[in-house]
């Protein structure tokens, strides 16, 4: 966590933004505002352009609290989330599965705090993982694998009710 701390993340708001963008599949005005909005959430930088893991962790909670409130899919809005602070993070490459499981834990966070649906924050964890591997060009089985893995344990580290949704969630996939 303290490695997480002391990320630099280069244009993270219009990185986060347009991977919102980019993973919305069909024209949705709240989609389009929640990623309008992420530009204007206040953060605090010593350079211009540049945010730290404390701002990552506030435009999250900030983004999917909006999201939860408008009833936007959060499939789209978390896989935009992964993208956009993966591709904003320049040595992402060296560390990915770290990187991911970070990302997916302080996305996770506010998924349960504000009672977002579930099962749209996995497929967006998922899917986001599986454009990551592809773009960078990194193992998909292996990264998928260990993902999987890696939101199960900070579930558990949330609630145990919410490991056991998520459990649920894993096994109607595999089924699907």
């Amino acid at each position: 966590m303290e490695h997480f701390q002391r990320m630099a993340f280069k244009d993270l708001k219009s990185q986060i933004a347009n991977a919102i963008k980019e993973s919305c599949y069909y024209t949705e005005v709240r989609l389009y505002n929640i990623a309008h909005g992420v530009h204007h959430i206040p953060t605090f930088s010593l350079v211009p352009g540049q945010e730290l893991a404390q701002d990552l962790i506030k435009i999250i909670d900030v983004t999917i609290k909006d999201s939860v409130g408008v009833g936007c899919d959060l499939s789209i809005i978390v896989k935009g989330i992964l993208l956009g602070a993966f591709r904003a993070f320049p040595f992402i490459r060296q560390e990915a599965q770290m990187t991911i499981r970070l990302l997916a834990n302080e996305i996770l966070k506010p998924v349960f705090k504000y009672k977002g649906d579930t099962k749209e924050a996995i497929e967006g964890l998922l899917s986001g993982t599986i454009t990551i591997t592809k773009e960078f060009k990194l193992n998909v089985l292996e990264t998928i694998v260990v993902a999987r893995e890696d939101i199960l344990s900070s579930a558990q580290a949330i609630s145990p009710q919410f490991a056991d949704e998520i459990k649920e969630i894993f096994l109607n996939l595999n089924d699907s």
